[in-house]
């Protein structure tokens, strides 16, 4: 009996060490230049999160700057990256993060070797690596080390076009009443798409003027808007902009800095806010510039008929006796000429 009792518990302890182990699983082995990098972690992780799974070149101690992004579903975090355009041996890795490994917390950093080499295969740089979505969404795609025919096929949706070497196209696709996930097939690549329901959310804002609450219905989805209070300007421009904010309308502007993303040079941070009617500042430019206008037309017409206006008899006696007494003061005591007739 005992003897029957010990394989099973050594079992149960393995199968244990198995699950609690974490694993790193990449799409491929070796990559082209600027090729798109796929992963799928799993694990006990206590936390993890995008600024702990970074791309090293081998010998070389600062991570490379590369765009990605991480997201967990279910139990299996997905990670994509577009790798750095040259070649040697690379590693992702995993630092920092907290995590369980048989009953036990650690952060010892993971890691998993790859190479990045050119070769005459032909490959696809896809961005993004994986899509998380409430509504339609668009994939953009260039085609590496040659020109290449592409088919991408989605829920029945198929689309084919030609791409020229490192030319970009981006292509778009309907999620229709899809929820869930799928899977984006481009040539030989498989992107997963993660589509999560809408709801919706009711949201007060307060006029900190007149104290009047402002009852707004927003549409919005039930995943949490990335902090970038703490991010760098390159860490922002790698997220879309659907991630931490939106795009105003022509009628809005933000009322916080814009911020340039992976997907928009104009994303808000905050809130659109409708722009501030530029209508009386105008009428009153209007009315100013009509008053000055006025008061020249009456300069000019006062003038002209001051000019126009003759001199009286008493104008013209002074005038001859101011011209007099101008000529005795010049020639002293001695008279020249003479008084000339009224």
């Amino acid at each position: 009996m005992k003897k029957r009792v010990l394989p099973i518990i050594l079992l149960i302890l393995l199968t244990i060490n198995l699950a609690s182990a974490v694993e790193i699983k990449l799409s491929k082995e070796s990559y082209n230049p600027q090729e798109t990098l796929q992963a799928e972690i799993t694990g006990n992780f206590i936390s993890l999160s995008l600024e702990n799974v970074l791309i090293y070149e081998k010998n070389t101690p600062r991570s490379q700057p590369v765009i990605s992004d991480l997201t967990k579903q279910g139990n299996i975090y997905y990670f994509y990256a577009i790798l750095p355009n040259q070649q040697g041996n690379f590693s992702l890795k995993i630092e920092n993060a907290r995590y369980t490994e048989s009953g036990v917390e650690k952060t010892t950093a993971i890691v998993k070797e790859f190479t990045i080499i050119k070769t005459n295969t032909s490959s696809l740089q896809i961005n993004p690596g994986f899509v998380k979505t409430s509504s339609d969404f668009s994939i953009k795609i260039k085609a590496l080390n040659s020109n290449q025919d592409i088919n991408a096929v989605f829920n029945q949706q198929s689309q084919n076009l030609s791409l020229i070497e490192d030319m970009q196209k981006t292509i778009s696709f309907s999620i229709s009443s899809l929820i869930g996930k799928y899977d984006l097939k481009i040539n030989s690549y498989t992107i997963p798409v993660f589509i999560i329901e809408k709801t919706i959310v009711n949201i007060t804002l307060v006029n900190q003027t007149n104290q009047t609450n402002i009852n707004q219905t927003n549409q919005t989805t039930n995943e949490t808007k990335i902090n970038i209070i703490n991010k760098t300007d390159d860490e922002i421009k790698s997220l879309y902009c659907s991630e931490f904010g939106v795009e105003c309308g022509d009628n809005e502007e933000c009322n916080v800095e814009i911020k340039p993303s992976l997907d928009s040079v104009f994303c808000c941070p905050g809130l659109c806010v409708e722009k501030k009617s530029s209508g009386s500042t105008g009428t009153i430019i209007g009315i100013v510039l009509l008053i000055i206008v006025v008061l020249f037309v009456g300069f000019i017409y006062w003038r002209s008929k001051k000019k126009q206006k003759p001199k009286s008899t008493d104008e013209i006696l002074k005038d001859k006796e101011k011209e007099f007494q101008k000529r005795m003061q010049e020639q002293g005591s001695e008279v020249i000429g003479k008084l000339g007739k009224v």
